[in-house]
């Protein structure tokens, strides 16, 4: 379905690295470089489709919206941008609202979260056996929604 979108804008595009088939316990999720228009890669990003937050469990923890920009890159706003673009993917899958969540102490994802209008939810407490909490230490996610 994506593909009849232009994930792109004046200074960067989505190119698509993997998509997921979701099942009954994960959600369907692309996964994309985030590039320039002059075609360097300046990070990564994913999406997960669905917005039953309390249902599934990736979403409830990791949100629909994931993002890493290269160290180099950083200070941009790519992260804002390409979270732009994903809120297009979202809108065609007729989603709702996402949900976008990050470490509460990264102030950077805190603004851009800001930065998109999403509202501030809470604090959550990640299961031990949560991906997060697993491979980073990170004990704790903020959460955001958004209506789309």
């Amino acid at each position: 379905m994506f593909r009849d979108i232009k994930l792109a804008d004046d200074e960067i595009y989505l190119e698509i690295d993997e998509l997921i088939d979701g099942d009954d316990e994960n959600p369907a999720t692309y996964r994309f470089h985030i590039k320039s228009v002059d075609n360097k890669r300046i990070g990564g990003c994913s999406f997960r489709v669905g917005d039953n937050y309390n249902k599934n469990r990736h979403i409830k923890y990791g949100g629909n919206i994931g993002y890493d920009i290269d160290e180099l890159y950083r200070g941009n706003k790519y992260s804002l941008k390409a979270c732009k673009l994903l809120l297009l993917l979202a809108k065609s899958h007729n989603m709702q609202s996402v949900r976008i969540t990050c470490n509460p102490e990264n102030k950077a994802s805190r603004r851009i979260c800001e930065l998109l209008g999403a509202n501030y939810i809470t604090i959550l407490d990640l299961p031990e056996d949560d991906y997060n909490y697993i491979n980073n230490g990170t004990k704790q996610h903020c959460v955001y929604e958004m209506t789309i």
